[in-house]
């Protein structure tokens, strides 16, 4: 379905909030608005793409200063596109599984004393689904902060879950045209996306700008929707930095994670990443694996083609290289899973 020619601004929340598979938006125009674009998925993983925006425009603020009325707006000089005067306006948000920006300019998506604002973000805080593989490819931004991954404010909130997605978000710059390294990735950083080794880390953003191949893993069973506490936690850490394990989430390939749970059992997995990419899991006080090639130290283990394990019986800790392979990612590119217990 194609949607051509279509103008939306000044609109308290979103000017076009969508649902569906394969809609084309074409000469798309949006402006003054809390957010300019938000998709949402019908068929999850069954379609080539969700929503692509292509040959469009997305303004921040325009000229035109509206009505200003409250003590707020009167303040700022201009009507303002939320009822939160605080509140990150953006452009596009990425959400809900698989969406491509193509040959699309952003204009005065300036921040301010008053809020943030970026032309390109994530639905807040989301929980749903979403692809590593959400893209966007001659893109060209004007007085504008290309991306904005502001702290989590609850008021500002889609919906306030685990937010798993929004803590796992990617954008692939195909050419470069957002951060400068075309085929890179932006992610959020949260130390377990993100690494210095292989990012820029962008502050101003809350992003950084990575060079790799990403996709997702998950370590199996289920976290529950809401914000209270998880029973049986799961805490990841890596290269200094924690985090607790909401589900489903973003890795780079070649990273090492450490994982830390009293629960017995794990469901390791991978997707969405090209075949042969791995990630390493060091696992205290588990021992026991359903597959893959024992290895005799850590490096062999890293150097060691396709899924593997190492078993070091004086600290009590399973160290385990999980490789996608293809036809493995559960219909999401390749992908693996494997078991492990204590």
């Amino acid at each position: 379905t194609e949607f051509k020619d279509f103008t939306g601004y000044k609109n308290r929340n979103g000017a076009v909030w969508g649902r569906g598979e394969m809609h084309l938006f074409t000469n798309l125009r949006v402006a003054d608005n809390a957010i300019g674009f938000t998709h949402a998925a019908a068929a999850v993983g069954r379609a080539e793409y969700t929503s692509k925006v292509i040959d469009s425009l997305f303004v921040g603020e325009s000229d035109n200063i509206g009505n200003p009325s409250t003590p707020e707006e009167i303040a700022y000089g201009r009507s303002l596109p939320s009822e939160y005067a605080d509140f990150p306006i953006r452009g596009y948000e990425y959400y809900d599984m698989r969406h491509d920006v193509v040959d699309t300019s952003f204009v005065n998506f300036e921040p301010n004393t008053l809020r943030d604002a970026g032309a390109l973000s994530y639905l807040m805080y989301t929980s749903f689904g979403m692809s590593t593989e959400n893209a966007i490819e001659g893109a060209e931004f004007i007085n504008s902060k290309r991306v904005s991954f502001p702290p989590v404010v609850r008021k500002w909130a889609s919906d306030f879950g685990r937010g798993n997605a929004w803590r796992g978000a990617a954008i692939h710059d195909i050419d470069g045209s957002v951060g400068g390294i075309p085929g890179s990735y932006i992610v959020l950083d949260n130390g377990i996306a993100s690494d210095e080794e292989a990012c820029e880390i962008k502050p101003e953003w809350g992003a950084a700008i990575c060079e790799g191949d990403f996709g997702h893993f998950g370590l199996g069973g289920s976290m529950g929707f809401g914000s209270g506490p998880i029973a049986d936690p799961i805490m990841l850490s890596r290269e200094g930095r924690r985090w607790e394990y909401t589900g489903q989430t973003t890795i780079r390939s070649g990273a090492e994670v450490r994982v830390e749970t009293s629960r017995d059992t794990l469901s390791l997995s991978l997707a969405e990443m090209e075949e042969g990419s791995w990630v390493i899991f060091e696992l205290p006080g588990f021992s026991n694996i359903a597959a893959g090639a024992e290895q005799s130290n850590l490096d062999a283990l890293r150097e060691a083609n396709g899924t593997a394990y190492y078993q070091n019986r004086e600290t009590g800790t399973l160290w385990v290289k999980l490789a996608a392979t293809a036809n493995s990612g559960g219909g999401r590119g390749p992908g693996n899973s494997i078991n492990v217990s204590r």
